[in-house]
């Protein structure tokens, strides 16, 4: 079997190719529209968090985050107090950041932090870093207590192709094999578990989180919104898409790509060529740039307001203050000019304009497939929007007449 076969990116990237060469969209134009409460409706958000937050795994960050023992974070963005931790034993270990003696927040580390043990600031109940209850103050106090029973609550948690990975139900499992499908294969050839932790950011944004998913699943938006940043490296509205399970495998063309039609395969540069951008369900972006890759998690908190954290690993850690500088000026641009001032900046300016009642849909043409495909991926978890809605206003009468 050649090396082709085994990379799946390789057969979008055909595709690809023949829409450059044929000067076409992926699929044929076609216009759909999408009822504007799909994003601002508040029972469909409390749905939306039971049907596809609340069992999952989620990946929290690049594995590199924690590389030496005791290094720790905490994560409060996805419904529950998370505390993710590398043991003694180097295995990456996920709690329920809950003391087991009155409930109090064990840890505050948003950011990396390291200690050897976490000890709760109420009465001092002391844990190991794999979570085992080590120490409780006057224990005599608590007569035949048994410690083994109020070890920290333990998420599943895995470290696999350089990501972290939670489910936040404590009941739940990960099997990344039958969820990720062939997009592990893509994670490994971009070299992801051998990528250096470089920064990550943290912020809170009024849009609801699936404008943020949809602004990196069409190609028709990249020329336009960002032509004052990154828009002059890609070619306009070239781009291809395809679902995988849930996850959706995209891939831009940028201006070097016409040179790839007449090499053959095995020279075909999926950094340089185009840029890969791969949602990763259920919240997920992961954006393949040339030198550096951003993973952007969203969480989100309501209908009109998500949490947004972007990640960025590169090859291998720099050197050299040039080699810094560079990747310092590379992070402003695409998280400061490109994620920030546009992307972002740009969901919650349709957020608002969504809020005002002025549209009762939006339009998808027929440059944006991925936001159909994402569409679909969301409903067959949650269930048509439309039967929802009509499956509460059948209910309304029924509450009036009680």
């Amino acid at each position: 079997m050649t090396a082709t076969a085994n990379d799946p990116r390789y057969a979008l990237f055909e595709t690809l190719i023949e829409c450059v060469t044929e000067n076409r969209p992926q699929e044929p134009h076609q216009i759909s529209e999408i009822d504007v409460r799909f994003y601002t409706d508040d029972d469909w958000y409390q749905h939306e968090q039971q049907t596809i937050f609340s069992d999952v795994p989620l990946i929290l960050g690049p594995s590199t985050m924690l590389t030496e023992p005791g290094q720790h974070f905490t994560h409060d963005h996805a419904g529950k107090p998370i505390l993710v931790v590398r043991g003694r034993d180097k295995k990456l270990r996920a709690f329920l950041n809950v003391c087991r003696h009155r409930g109090v927040r064990l840890a505050n580390a948003p950011q990396v932090s390291r200690k050897p043990t976490f000890t709760c600031p109420y009465h001092h109940w002391t844990y190991g870093l794999d979570g085992t209850l080590a120490n409780v103050p006057v224990e005599e106090s608590f007569p035949e207590f048994d410690k083994n029973c109020r070890n920290l609550v333990q998420l599943p948690c895995k470290e696999a192709h350089g990501l972290i990975w939670v489910n936040p139900n404590k009941n739940g499992e990960i099997k990344l094999e039958q969820f990720l499908g062939n997009i592990a294969t893509d994670l490994d050839n971009f070299g992801l578990k051998d990528d250096y932790f470089f920064k990550q950011t943290v912020q809170t944004r009024k849009a609801n989180w699936k404008l943020i998913v949809e602004a990196f699943q069409d190609g028709y938006h990249v020329t336009r919104l960002h032509k004052n940043t990154v828009g002059g490296f890609f070619m306009d509205c070239m781009a291809a898409q395809e679902p995988v399970n849930q996850h959706i495998r995209s891939i831009v063309a940028r201006k070097e790509f016409e040179e790839a039609a007449n090499l053959p395969p095995e020279q075909w540069d999926f950094r340089n060529h185009a840029s890969f951008a791969h949602f990763i369900w259920p919240n997920t972006i992961m954006v393949f740039h040339p030198d550096y890759i951003s993973q952007m998690a969203l969480y989100p908190q309501s209908s009109g307001e998500t949490v947004v954290v972007h990640s960025c690993v590169i090859d291998k850690k720099p050197d050299s203050e040039k080699e810094l500088a560079h990747f310092e000026r590379g992070f402003d641009i695409i998280e400061n000019g490109v994620f920030n001032a546009e992307d972002l900046h740009t969901c919650e300016q349709a957020q608002i304009g969504m809020d005002s009642g002025a549209n009762d849909t939006l339009l998808v043409g027929g440059h944006e497939g991925g936001l159909r495909t994402f569409i679909r991926a969301i409903e067959g978890t949650t269930g048509r929007f439309e039967d929802f809605i009509k499956a509460r206003e059948q209910k309304i009468p029924c509450a009036q007449e009680s």
